[in-house]
C-alpha cells in the first residue's frame, strides 16, 4: 500500500512532518471545551509542511478534542 502523503493544495508528494513553533505551545481548543480542559489535556497542534509550494496543515489528535468537549 502506497503511504506517501500529498500536499492539500499543490499536490506534491515533497511533504514532511513539522511543529509549530512559539513563545510557548499551541493548542486547539473546541469552542464548547472550557479553558481547564485545554490546560489539564489539551491538544497538542502539529503540523505538515509541503516543501514544493510551503503550504502547511495543522493537525491536532481527534481524540483529546472530543475528551475536551465531553469535560466541559
Amino acid at each position: 500500500m502506497d503511504n506517501v502523503m500529498k500536499c492539500l493544495r499543490c499536490g506534491g508528494k515533497n511533504v514532511r512532518p513539522s511543529e509549530v513553533q512559539s513563545t510557548g505551545k499551541i493548542y486547539s481548543r473546541p469552542r464548547q471545551a472550557k479553558l481547564s480542559a485545554v490546560l489539564l489535556t489539551g491538544a497538542l497542534v502539529s503540523g505538515l509542511t509541503c516543501l514544493d509550494c510551503g503550504h502547511v496543515e495543522l493537525l491536532v489528535d481527534a481524540a483529546k478534542a472530543r475528551s475536551m468537549i465531553r469535560t466541559a
